[in-house]
């Protein structure tokens, strides 16, 4: 269960004015321009549910109403499953953590030095994700760069399945993929009906900022709706490239272009459970660089979990992605900031909360997850707040301690100081004649330390033999 911000008083970026304007003018942007979509059958789909369609310029508009059915027909809530009950993840249900996407290097624990990832990077950084408590929903946080690549989609969803217990973000990159990706789940439930009970996987489709819906990702998305799979559109706009430079106008855009996404679920099959996510970043006027790590990026995951609060869907927002091209101070902030901000936003998800990437998610140092794990415990404590009560006051203490007394060794003290002191695992909070005869690890060392522990140790319940050989012969297949 995640923990809700400060006794369910959140980060709030936008007065009620400001989201109101976003709002009409997200609308007016679905009226006009509207959005290009590639694929004929989507096209058909929109014109007969009303939208305004130009099937030579492939260009679609929605209307207000439109929009306005979408999110009348679109669950409030979701559950995305583990294959064990105790994991499964609600939305509405307080602040939960995720890991990132998308690494296709990798510092070598063991050399120091940065290779290609292949596809045993990937499977031990879900045994890592598995066993820290923060994270409660495994993205593919590396892409391996030793398989096929018409099948990449394939080997990346085999070992998130195969090596947590945990709810994963599978991978399917078209229709083909979307059918194979629900052909294991069925094989892990036992039957698609066991499957749709309980779906241990949801699956996402981005589009192209601004506004371009590709074919394949469509097909991905029919398959995923039409089989009542959790889903997940998300848009990775950049402020002053794909998007406005204005925080405000990037903003808008993000709402339009996920609720067009919406729309399309709901009209594909009324009802389909889906998540709303942002990505928004910023881009480097010097060089037209894309960056999620800055304050801008912050600004933006709050504001639009305000907004889809306000629809009532189910959300995730950016947290941290470091720039930072080592593991120094820069990593630290810029996670610490990143993650903190979203987080009493109140969304339902914080993606890359515990993600071990840094480079603007190209390069995995398998450490950071652990330090990000760490990072995500301390903003646990932050959204408990204070509790505030006749327990907590302690007036009788206070009074049985007395003028210069000491309350170190009351009853009370013992009672609750767990409860409300956070500790650290990785961080230092001895002097430094102990921290000398400990050996004078820092946070990496450290956390390399937990890292090792974990890959000897850690051994999540695997799936059964008959299983395992379905998804490899699924995989297989698309090999070729």
């Amino acid at each position: 269960m995640g923990i809700k911000p400060l006794g369910g008083r959140t980060l709030k970026v936008l007065s009620k004015k400001d989201i109101q304007m976003v709002d009409e003018t997200a609308m007016e942007i679905l009226k006009d321009p509207g959005l290009k979509v590639q694929h004929e059958e989507a096209l058909n789909i929109f014109q007969q549910a009303g939208a305004d369609v130009d099937f030579k310029k492939q260009m679609v508009q929605i209307p207000r109403w439109l929009v306005e059915k979408a999110l009348n027909s679109a669950p409030r809530f979701i559950t995305v499953c583990g294959r064990e009950l105790k994991y499964d993840l609600k939305s509405y249900n307080g602040v939960h953590f995720s890991g990132g996407h998308g690494a296709t290097f990798i510092m070598d624990i063991e050399t120091g030095k940065r290779r290609p990832a292949v596809k045993k990077d990937l499977e031990n950084n879900v045994l890592i994700h598995d066993a820290l408590e923060n994270s409660h929903m495994i993205y593919p946080e590396i892409y391996p760069q030793d398989v096929p690549e018409k099948s990449l989609d394939r080997h990346i969803s085999q070992a998130l399945l195969s090596n947590t217990l945990k709810p994963v973000i599978a991978t399917a990159y078209d229709g083909a993929g979307a059918r194979d990706l629900i052909q294991m789940g069925i094989a892990i439930a036992g039957s698609r009906e066991a499957l749709k009970a309980r779906p241990m996987f949801t699956c996402s489709f981005g589009m192209i900022s601004p506004f371009v819906f590709e074919p394949a990702r469509i097909d991905c998305l029919m398959e995923m709706c039409r089989s009542n799979i959790p889903f997940q559109i998300y848009t990775i706009p950049g402020a002053g490239t794909s998007a406005p430079v204005t925080l405000a106008g990037t903003l808008a855009l993000s709402v339009a272009e996920l609720l067009s996404g919406l729309v399309l679920t709901q009209l594909v099959n009324p009802g389909a459970p889906v998540r709303l996510m942002g990505y928004a970043g910023s881009s480097d006027m010097r060089s037209g660089d894309f960056t999620f790590a800055s304050p801008e990026t912050a600004l933006m995951a709050s504001a639009l979990a305000q907004m889809l609060q306000g629809y009532g869907v189910p959300h995730a927002v950016h947290g941290s992605t470091t720039r930072s091209n080592a593991l120094d101070a820069q990593v630290g902030y810029e996670t610490g900031m990143l993650n903190l901000f979203s987080a009493l936003s109140g969304t339902d998800i914080v993606i890359e909360a515990t993600s071990s990437a840094l480079e603007n998610t190209e390069t995995s140092y398998p450490e950071q997850a652990i330090i990000g794990n760490e990072i995500c415990s301390f903003i646990n404590r932050l959204l408990k707040g204070i509790e505030v009560n006749q327990e907590t006051l302690a007036l009788d203490v206070i009074r049985q301690v007395g003028a210069g007394g000491e309350f170190l060794s009351h009853p009370h003290t013992m009672k609750h100081f767990k409860g409300e002191q956070w500790d650290a695992t990785l961080g230092t909070r001895i002097r430094r004649e102990a921290w000398e005869q400990e050996g004078s690890k820092d946070i990496q060392a450290k956390a390399k330390d937990r890292l090792k522990q974990i890959l000897a140790t850690h051994r999540p319940k695997p799936l059964e033999p008959d299983v395992q050989r379905k998804i490899q012969e699924i995989v297989e297949n698309a090999d070729g």
